[in-house]
């Protein structure tokens, strides 16, 4: 998606909606847009139509359902999509004031999160190579060899997945649970955001992200003990840690091929995180983008 669509969407959504949308700002476009509306104090999610394994209307249900269950989750301020030409958009309130959680925020509130009862008919199961086919052909900086290697290993891990002992039984997961998709305000109030990954499954998916930028270097050792400590389970001990690390590199890999066009650094750390993927070092040297 390009920065022009985003926010010719957007606008006319605002519009039908009734809100002010002047001062619309491209927050981030890529397989979806992400555009701020200041004025209204509103945050706009684009998605296409044709996109896969996105439901926007879903995503507005879970966040209505969590408030309900007491989990901290950002708001929508429309309960329903608005159907724009080839685009749905979806309205959320704009926290203004916030900031990406520490780590033991981010373990606490996670807990709260694996505690909910699951619900019946609302969630989909964890699925942890959805969007792999499309990812893997319309990804930039891929050639046919780097298509046949990661296609190989996703089949080789996929295979290992089927068996692997995972022993945190099942919960309702965030998903994509990093400290940037839990937010934290100035008054204190938390929020998770990017809540089209929640779904059903093993609560270690959701400590392994932060487990794996730990070995990426991205965070000291002693804030990755505190986290471990705030939620009471190491990840990295599990049986399952091997399959849950390469699962979680691969899919970091692929995201990285949907962003990478005409961005020469973005580029560098694609062919680095192949090249490490295959080498056996990842994820030595793997940077944040």
């Amino acid at each position: 998606m390009r920065a022009e669509e985003a926010i010719h969407a957007v606008t006319l959504a605002a519009t039908r909606a009734g809100v002010a949308a002047h001062d619309a700002t491209v927050v981030r476009v890529g397989e979806n847009g992400m555009v701020l509306l200041p004025r209204s104090g509103v945050l706009a999610r684009v998605v296409p139509r044709a996109a896969s394994g996105s439901d926007p209307r879903r995503e507005i249900d879970v966040a209505i359902w969590l408030a309900s269950c007491q989990v901290p989750v950002v708001r929508p301020a429309q309960q329903e999509v608005i159907i724009v030409e080839q685009y749905v958009v979806s309205l959320w309130e704009h926290l203004a004031d916030s900031r990406p959680a520490d780590l033991v925020t981010l373990a606490k509130c996670l807990r709260r999160l694996h505690a909910v009862a699951i619900p019946a008919d609302l969630l989909p199961s964890l699925s942890p190579f959805d969007k792999f086919e499309e990812r893997l052909e319309t990804g930039v900086g891929l050639d046919n060899s780097d298509r046949i290697f990661l296609r190989q290993l996703r089949d080789q891990l996929s295979a290992r997945w089927a068996t692997a002992e995972l022993t945190l039984g099942e919960a309702v997961l965030h998903g994509d649970a990093h400290m940037e998709n839990l937010l934290v305000t100035a008054g204190g109030r938390e929020a998770f955001v990017d809540l089209e990954t929640v779904c059903i499954g093993p609560p270690e998916w959701d400590l392994t992200l932060t487990a794996l930028y730990y070995e990426c270097g991205w965070f000291p050792a002693n804030e990755y003990v505190d986290f471990v400590e705030a939620y009471g389970f190491d990840v990295r001990l599990s049986p399952s840690w091997p399959e849950l690390r390469l699962a979680r590199m691969l899919r970091m890999t692929l995201w990285l091929a949907q962003s990478a066009d005409n961005d020469p650094q973005r580029l560098r750390q694609l062919r680095h995180r192949i090249d490490t993927l295959r080498d056996g070092t990842a994820p030595s040297g793997w940077t944040g983008y």
